[in-house]
């Protein structure tokens, strides 16, 4: 994962995700040692520099990570609001949820299709009506394969 490189207060500090730890210009802070805090579906760590303070969002059910500080993303500059979930896509994310009656496969793809459906939904790059037809078309795709995988393995009877 590229460092991130953040200027509090005239002094550099050069931060860096390495396995549960942050590394603040080569020394370790683990996780588990800092303030945190559960926020939707993030996990925030509160990261102490100089006089301010970082936030490490952790998103715990698909990955990622961003590192905020005053507000602003630290990789990209642009103004950071965490995404929160849109009611609608529980919707489709319990339509997943009963693929995992379909065995082994459909348990991954219900896992896949949780995890596909957050990012998509989550994205507010992409107009609403974009989200829910993708939402809507990994859904099909989903019942598609299980039906399709269910066909195959009959006709080997």
């Amino acid at each position: 994962m590229k460092p991130w490189n953040v200027s509090v207060d005239g002094q550099n500090y050069q931060i860096m995700a390495k396995g549960n730890s942050l590394v603040v210009d080569g020394e370790k802070s683990k996780l588990k040692e800092l303030n945190s805090r559960k926020e939707g579906m993030f996990r925030v760590y509160e990261l102490p520099l100089g006089q301010k303070k970082a936030y490490y969002y952790v998103n715990t059910w698909i990955g990622g990570a961003t590192l905020v500080m005053d507000g602003v993303d630290c990789a990209t500059g642009q103004p950071y609001s965490p995404p929160n979930m849109p009611g609608w896509a529980y919707v489709f994310m319990a339509l997943h949820c009963l693929n995992f009656a379909n065995g082994a496969l459909g348990a991954m793809l219900a896992v896949a299709g949780i995890g596909a459906t957050m990012s998509i939904s989550c994205n507010t790059r992409m107009p609403l009506p974009v989200r829910i037809f993708l939402d809507l078309l990994l859904l099909i795709a989903m019942v598609v394969i299980i039906f399709s995988v269910a066909v195959i393995l009959q006709s080997f009877r």
